[in-house]
């Protein structure tokens, strides 16, 4: 496996490729979307562990830094989810154009805020045939507000701002949050998806996992899946919680691959 990082989006955001080896062109890749807050190595280097898994299995893995975020340009007072939801389409444009992408074989992997950015974005790309929530936000503005507490939007519509953890919140982030909704969205999503929540998620309450099954039961000749990981808490922080999270979600993407491959 070989790593390179880049810049995309006018050369403001920071990404990291991860490619197999052998470098076989093309290839199925994954991009991972982070969640709130986060950042492209995530909470105890999980996309980073991530990407090496996946990419040890052959896959072109792709993490990227929102604004604001990580090593991206930007300050997250400026972020709303949808400059997220821009950002995450740059993303995907970029990956699409590389050369050593199977432009039909493309994969999101979204945790938390990052999994409901997931929802409300792939459907627009038809060649995007699978999607994995790990985790996912249902409920944006309800989710942001219970980790925040609901005096941070107050806060932020007096002063301008919230500061969350050294991260400041505009009241522009607040009233933007209220305006999606990826229970809905996702609906139009024609591909897989798969749900990954653990038991004792103390962030996302893992019934969104069933939410989230709920609206796409009303999706004919829909593939979709749930797992749940017993005792994983909101960032699978446990290496044999990791292990299932990976293993799951790669049995998945072999289930569907196998399902799809004509005999």
């Amino acid at each position: 496996m070989t790593t390179k990082a880049i810049r995309f989006h006018s050369n403001t955001l920071s990404a990291v490729i991860h490619k197999p080896e052998p470098d076989i062109h093309p290839s199925p890749t994954i991009i991972f979307v982070h969640g709130f807050i986060g950042s492209k190595v995530g909470e105890h280097r999980m996309f980073v562990k991530a990407a090496n898994y996946f990419s040890n299995k052959g896959f072109v893995c792709f993490r990227f830094d929102f604004s604001g975020c990580g090593e991206s340009e930007g300050d997250y007072k400026d972020v709303t989810v949808s400059k997220q939801i821009d950002e995450l389409k740059s993303a995907i444009h970029y990956v699409s154009q590389m050369k050593e992408v199977e432009i039909n074989n493309i994969i999101m992997i979204g945790h938390s805020l990052g999994g409901a950015l997931t929802a409300l974005t792939s459907y627009q790309f038809p060649f995007i045939k699978d999607i994995i929530l790990w985790s996912p936000v249902a409920n944006p503005y309800v989710d942001i507000t219970s980790i925040t507490g609901k005096d941070a939007e107050q806060i932020a519509q007096i002063n301008g701002y919230f500061d969350y953890k050294g991260f400041l919140l505009s009241k522009s982030f607040f009233n933007d949050l209220k305006s999606h909704q990826p229970l809905n969205t996702i609906q139009s999503f024609p591909g897989s998806v798969f749900v990954v929540h653990g038991t004792n998620d103390e962030d996302i309450p893992c019934q969104h996992a069933e939410s989230y099954m709920q609206a796409l039961n009303q999706v004919e000749n829909q593939k979709i899946g749930c797992s749940f990981i017993n005792g994983a808490d909101h960032t699978f922080s446990d290496t044999k919680w990791e292990y299932e999270l990976f293993n799951r979600s790669f049995d998945w993407l072999q289930l569907v691959k196998y399902e799809r491959t004509p005999s």
